[in-house]
């Protein structure tokens, strides 16, 4: 009797063990899968800069899958990184820009996107694809992008061509630079033929000369020139495309290119970081983004430049074939990406341009 009180007790404690095990899997989206199939979370953590995303199509979004979206916002890069990193929360979705996702990649932070739930990556324009912070897009897929460039007065200095136009003597007191070190060596590195993301320093000690020759011509060190280029103080000078585009609204005089160098362009993407726990249910949203009429009203509300080519063919013929929002395939193609600088060359760079501004 007692032997087999022994095994009936054994039977249940198996039975009791095998129970645990099948009550154990998570109540989160952790493997995707239930019976095969991939079912979606309950509630989805989006961490995004700030203002960056339609409160609207983020309510189509949970209406339409009954996902919660819950939006929490940083300011920099590395404030995003720094809180994920922390363990504090558990973000399924964030919006690293470029040079931000090659380190991400490097420190195996993010995961590895599974492109048969986003489709829609077939809508985003070839040229902005398959960057080298990012070779084939494993990792991300582009967000909003722009460009750093040449912002300008018709009336004053006509069609410039080259970043070189800024050292014309004419502009005197007229030529706008961004206030950024790393941005205003860009200049100089690009004329000299440099490679803006590795210079040496002897290269970044011959930009500054050079640079030491524009400063006469230099009205401001300026990130956000656009009221400069309204009112007409400003003739010429470096900006971002999106200052450039407000200005153009303003004053019909004004224009923006992209130089023969190459000027620079960014990219915010969208990444699933390691510690997400709703991978497949992030994967529903970023697809719900890349839908080309979800795209055009993200676009249009946020006021960034669309990736998404079958977006922009949906937007008015004015929006579309204004090249500070929407440079051509040409200037995509030579423009240059930031990357990650070692922490000495950037010293350097931050150095040299206070040297220069004290001048």
């Amino acid at each position: 009797m007692r032997k087999i009180t022994s095994l009936l007790a054994v039977f249940v404690l198996l039975l009791v063990l095998a129970a645990c095990g099948n009550s154990s899997k998570s109540s989160s989206e952790s493997s995707g899968e239930e019976d095969g199939e991939q079912k979606l979370a309950k509630e989805l953590k989006v961490f995004n800069w700030g203002e960056y995303i339609s409160q609207d199509l983020v309510k189509s979004f949970e209406k339409e899958f009954g996902v919660k979206v819950i939006l929490d916002t940083y300011s920099a890069n590395q404030e995003m990184y720094t809180k994920i990193k922390s363990g504090a929360v558990s973000y399924d979705v964030v919006f690293p820009t470029d040079y931000f996702v090659e380190q991400m990649i490097n420190d195996d932070f993010l995961l590895e996107l599974d492109m048969e739930n986003i489709p829609n990556f077939e809508h985003i324009s070839e040229p902005l694809k398959d960057q080298d912070f990012d070779p084939g897009n494993k990792y991300s897929v582009p967000y909003f992008y722009g460009s750093i460039g040449l912002a300008y007065n018709k009336a004053k200095v006509g069609e410039p061509k080259s970043w070189e136009d800024l050292w014309n003597p004419e502009y005197k007191g007229h030529v706008s630079m961004n206030e950024s070190a790393r941005e205003v060596f860009t200049v100089p590195l690009q004329i000299l033929g440099y490679d803006i993301n590795n210079p040496t320093e002897e290269q970044l000690e011959e930009a500054k000369k050079k640079l030491e020759e524009l400063h006469p011509n230099v009205l401001t060190y300026d990130g956000t020139p656009e009221a400069q280029f309204t009112s007409g103080e400003a003739w010429i000078g470096m900006s971002y495309n999106t200052g450039a585009a407000k200005a153009m609204a303003s004053n019909p005089d004004v224009g923006f290119i992209l130089p023969e160098e190459g000027g620079v362009l960014w990219m915010d993407n969208i990444a699933i970081p390691k510690t997400a726990e709703n991978k497949y249910t992030a994967e529903v949203f970023i697809n719900y983004l890349l839908e080309p009429e979800n795209s055009k009203q993200n676009a249009e509300e946020v006021k960034g430049s669309s990736p998404n080519a079958a977006a922009v063919e949906l937007m008015d013929e004015e929006i579309k074939n204004n090249t500070a929002i929407y440079p051509t395939d040409e200037e995509v193609s030579r423009g240059q990406w930031y990357q990650i600088l070692e922490p000495k060359t950037l010293e350097s760079i931050n150095r040299l341009y206070n040297e220069l501004k004290i001048q």
